[in-house]
């Protein structure tokens, strides 16, 4: 009972942090890995969903702000 009342070693501690880091590091990468996946998806769905509209002879609305 004695030794849980002691605080832990240092190089536990730095070993601690330095995975939890790695697993920090690697988390925010997936998240942007999936973002970056994501939007592109999006914008060349959006492109065909366009293209068919535009031949089948409808003309879908342009975004505010883009140029014809």
């Amino acid at each position: 009972m004695a030794l849980a009342l002691l605080p832990s070693a240092p190089a536990t501690d730095a070993a601690f942090f330095a995975i939890f880091g790695i697993f920090v590091v690697a988390l925010l990468a997936l998240v942007v890995i999936v973002i970056v996946w994501a939007v592109r998806h999006d914008l060349a769905g959006r492109q065909a969903w366009r293209e068919r509209q535009e031949v089948r002879g409808h003309r879908p609305p342009r975004p505010p702000g883009a140029t014809p």
